[in-house]
């Protein structure tokens, strides 16, 4: 049995930190990537899609966007497509006429199983209505592949948005598919002797805090056992984070000549995220916004933040009478860390320069 972990699709995210045009572009990718991802499932023989919370960003969302997603889950039939809400989507479909193939947790606000072929079962519950001492009513039986979807922080062991891992210990689950962190795990961890966890991460970076590749897990189950698991992305284009370190610069020229250097390997229609890094000679010229504009030219979007520092040769404005020597002098007479000193000097001796600060 052929079987997908997915979850933090996001659909209707804002996706703020893009310029108008290109967030609506992306808006359009991420939905179109769900439909990949249903089309993919049925092509390939998928009998299970497993989407573990926050398949969208917000509880109120336009229904058009329901209806296309309710559409791409029929179209996929005979694929089932399991869902537990997450902290995001809570009863968003509520009295909503649903196709055959898509299954809720919703029922009795408690937890809820289904069982499949090959004496696999798929439990789970929905964040919302997840407590502290609702652990206890969780009963799975043994002879099955047993698998529980969630979606919580396994950082946080009590609280909103927790899932509490000693909980579920020893309870006969095999395959816990969580949601809610955007990294996915390659490596499934242990849960106790018989089963394993994992996060499958959101299916496409949205921001430039979702850099690397995004996709899906694919499990296949037989005779009771996982037997192989791959991650596959269908992603339209990926968040690349790339530092570059400007130490040896003298000009503007040199940070872009250096940028498009570090760039080379990235593909044109991936989003962009440059860290300057390094420590350059004081008073170089960066210029984040042009930098931005033009290396958004070559990639589909293209952030800049600058990481790098200045080298202050106190000597040198010893006898300065500028504001600057003045303002050198001045932070040198403090008791701070090297790493304060050089963040102070740099935040401003860019104001200034009537520079960009990036705090």
């Amino acid at each position: 049995m052929k079987i997908i972990h997915t979850g933090d699709i996001h659909l209707g995210s804002p996706l703020r930190g893009l310029p108008t045009e290109k967030a609506k572009i992306r808006q359009a990718e991420i939905v179109d990537g769900f439909r990949r991802l249903c089309a993919y499932a049925r092509e390939n023989g998928v009998q299970a899609v497993l989407i573990a919370g926050d398949l969208f960003d917000e509880e109120q969302t336009l229904s058009s966007l329901r209806a296309d997603v309710l559409t791409a889950v029929a179209n996929a039939a005979p694929v089932c497509f399991f869902y537990v809400s997450g902290n995001h989507d809570a009863n968003v479909f509520a009295g909503e006429n649903l196709p055959q193939n898509l299954y809720l947790f919703s029922k009795n606000h408690g937890w809820h199983s289904y069982e499949l072929p090959e004496s696999v079962a798929v439990t789970g519950i929905d964040a919302c209505n997840l407590r502290e001492d609702g652990y206890a009513a969780l009963r799975l039986l043994p002879d099955r592949f047993n698998i529980v979807m969630m979606h919580g922080d396994i950082a946080r062991a009590q609280g909103a948005d927790s899932v509490n891992l000693q909980q579920l210990q020893n309870r006969h689950i095999d395959y816990l598919a969580l949601g809610h962190i955007h990294i996915p795990m390659m490596q499934a961890e242990r849960l106790d002797g018989r089963g394993r966890y994992r996060y499958c991460g959101c299916l496409e970076g949205r921001g430039f805090d979702e850099s690397g590749k995004r996709g899906f897990f694919l499990l296949e189950v037989q005779g009771g056992r996982l037997v192989n698991e791959q991650f596959l992305s269908l992603a339209k284009r990926d968040v690349a984070l790339i530092r570059v370190d400007i130490s040896a610069c003298r000009s503007y020229y040199d940070v872009e000549t250096a940028a498009l250097s570090a760039l080379s390997a990235v593909r044109k229609e991936d989003m962009v995220k440059l860290v300057l890094t390094g420590n350059h000679e004081a008073g170089l010229r960066k210029d984040l916004t042009l930098l931005s504009t033009r290396l958004s030219e070559q990639f589909f979007h293209v952030k800049v933040v600058d990481e790098s520092r200045a080298r202050i040769d106190y000597e040198r404005y010893k006898n300065d009478l500028s504001e600057r020597g003045e303002f050198v002098r001045e932070v040198a007479r403090y008791a701070l860390s090297d790493k304060q000193r050089a963040e102070i000097l740099d935040v401003g001796l860019k104001a200034l320069a009537g520079e960009d600060i990036d705090l």
